[in-house]
């Protein structure tokens, strides 16, 4: 075989697998952390609000954001564990609402609690941690947000 004829063949087998750009690495694509979360004891639970990641860690726009999963735990240093998912709808990613809540309605009565969010895509790549956020549970008293630090 020539060396045209190769190279002719190569481009043949490039073409034909769909190849249109470069390899991104998988650190690039991961989505970047939900920012501004805060936690505030409400009547029935402790709602946490936090505004999307809407780019990748690489600063591509992101369109395939899928899942949140809340963390919690006793103090700002855990250790922390699953306590909740905020599943995303077709709306919800296609409109792409920037600030989302969740309540965690599983907390005690004069309970302290620290709270941090991690964001997923649909094909599974994970953000870092947000910062994390912080309440004391009382539900009779007039509560006051305690903003991520």
């Amino acid at each position: 075989m020539t060396h045209g004829r190769r190279a002719a063949v190569l481009a043949i087998v490039l073409v034909a697998c769909g190849l249109k750009n470069a390899p991104v690495a998988p650190e690039l694509v991961r989505p970047t952390p939900p920012a501004k979360l805060a936690a505030t004891a409400v009547g029935d639970g402790i709602r946490l609000t936090w505004r999307r990641p809407v780019a990748y860690t690489g600063g591509g726009r992101m369109r395939d954001l899928g899942r949140f999963e809340i963390e919690r735990a006793p103090a700002p240093t855990g250790p922390f564990v699953l306590v909740g998912t905020l599943t995303l709808a077709d709306q919800q990613r296609f409109r792409q609402q920037r600030d989302l809540e969740w309540t965690d309605h599983d907390v005690e009565r004069g309970g302290d609690y620290a709270y941090r969010v991690i964001a997923f895509t649909l094909d599974g790549a994970r953000s870092a941690p947000s910062s994390v956020a912080q309440a004391h549970y009382l539900p009779a008293a007039a509560a006051t947000p305690h903003d991520a630090r």
